[in-house]
């Protein structure tokens, strides 16, 4: 089972978006909490 980045960056985009914990998304998505961080500053710029 290989790990694709850009299905994991897309699913944690849509977590964040629904109020998923930091915690959640890491468990779900197998990113690093820098990566998802990174993400979830990536969506705040846009609002």
């Amino acid at each position: 089972m290989s790990f694709d980045r850009e299905k994991a960056t897309k699913k944690a985009k849509e977590m964040l978006l629904d109020g998923e914990t930091l915690d959640e998304i890491k468990d779900n998505t197998r990113l690093r909490q820098k990566d998802v961080r990174r993400i979830q500053k990536e969506i705040t710029k846009h609002f």
